[in-house]
C-alpha cells in the first residue's frame, strides 16, 4: 500500500511538473513579471523618498536596508506565495473536479502534488534571480546558514498559504464569483505581512495586535531572517508556521466536505 501511494504521488507530481512546463515562457513571465514590477516600483519610491527628504533612516531602516528588505520581499514572495490552488474554484465552478473525485487520489492530495511540483521549479527560478541580485549588488552575499534557514521558512510558509488559498477557492461552493474576496485577501494579507512596507512602521498597538496573526509569518519574518535581523529562533518560527498550518489545513477540510455536500456538479 505505501508503494501504490508513493506511486501516486510521484506520478501526480510528475504530470504537474510536465503541465507547469509546458509553456515555459509564458509561466516564467507570469510568475515574476508582477512581483518584479511591484519590487522595482517600491524600490524607486523608497529610493526616492531618503534623497529627496535627506533621511538617514524610517522606522530604524536606514536607505540601504529599506532597498535591501524590498529586494528580499520579492524573493520570499516568489517562494511563498504560489497561487497554485486559486484555480480550485474554477474547476469548483465548471465542474471539473468530478473527475477528482472518481480519482483514487483526493482532492486535496491531488493539489498538494501540484503545489510540491510548482515549489521544485521555484527553487530554481529563486536560484536564479538570488545570482543576479547579489552579482549586480543589490543584496549583499549571505552565509549558507542564513540562506537555508530563509528558504526553509519560506518554503513552510508557502504551504501555509496553499492552505489559505484552498479555504478561499472552496468558496465557489456557494459564490460563483469567489476571485474578489480572494483579491482582497491578497492585498490585505500583503498589507499586513509587511509587503508594502515594512511592519515596523505600522503603529505600535497594530504591531502588537499582528503577532498573534500569521500576517508576518507570510512576509516579514522571512525577510527578516534573509537580512541576518531576526530575533526569534528558527525553531520558535517553524513552530508557529506548523501550528497555523494545523489550524487552516482543518479550515480547509470542513469548508471542503461542507461544500461537497451541495456540489450539483452541472458545471457552467
Amino acid at each position: 500500500m505505501l508503494s501504490n501511494e508513493l506511486k501516486k504521488w510521484t506520478k501526480t507530481i510528475s504530470m504537474a511538473l510536465s503541465r507547469t512546463m509546458t509553456y515555459k515562457l509564458d509561466f516564467f513571465l507570469t510568475l515574476t513579471l508582477p512581483p518584479l514590477v511591484f519590487v522595482l516600483v517600491s524600490y524607486a519610491i523608497w529610493a526616492q523618498i531618503f534623497d529627496r527628504h535627506h533621511l538617514q533612516s524610517v522606522g530604524g531602516f536606514t536607505r540601504d536596508e529599506m532597498l535591501r528588505y524590498q529586494c528580499w520581499t520579492f524573493i520570499a514572495t516568489l517562494l511563498a506565495r504560489s497561487h497554485r490552488s486559486w484555480n480550485l474554484s474554477e474547476d469548483i465552478r465548471f465542474g471539473r473536479i468530478t473527475a477528482f473525485l472518481l480519482y483514487p487520489f483526493s482532492v486535496w492530495s491531488a493539489y498538494t502534488a501540484e503545489f510540491i511540483a510548482f515549489q521544485v521549479v521555484q527553487l530554481f527560478i529563486v536560484a536564479l534571480t538570488l545570482s543576479v541580485m547579489i552579482g549586480s549588488g543589490l543584496v549583499p552575499a549571505v552565509s549558507i546558514d542564513t540562506l537555508l534557514a530563509g528558504v526553509c521558512v519560506c518554503l513552510a510558509v508557502g504551504f501555509l498559504w496553499f492552505t489559505f488559498e484552498f479555504v478561499f477557492g472552496s468558496i465557489a461552493f456557494w459564490i460563483d464569483e469567489s476571485w474578489i474576496l480572494r483579491l482582497v485577501f491578497f492585498f490585505l494579507t500583503t498589507t499586513l505581512s509587511g509587503g508594502f512596507i515594512p511592519i515596523e512602521l505600522f503603529p505600535q498597538w497594530l504591531q502588537v495586535a499582528l503577532q498573534y496573526t500569521p500576517f508576518p509569518l507570510l512576509t516579514s519574518i522571512p525577510v527578516h531572517i534573509f537580512m541576518g535581523t531576526q530575533r526569534d529562533t528558527l525553531l520558535l518560527i517553524l513552530t508557529q508556521v506548523i501550528v497555523w498550518i494545523s489550524v487552516m489545513a482543518l479550515c480547509a477540510q470542513c469548508v471542503w466536505h461542507r461544500g461537497l455536500r451541495q456540489y450539483t456538479a452541472a458545471g457552467m
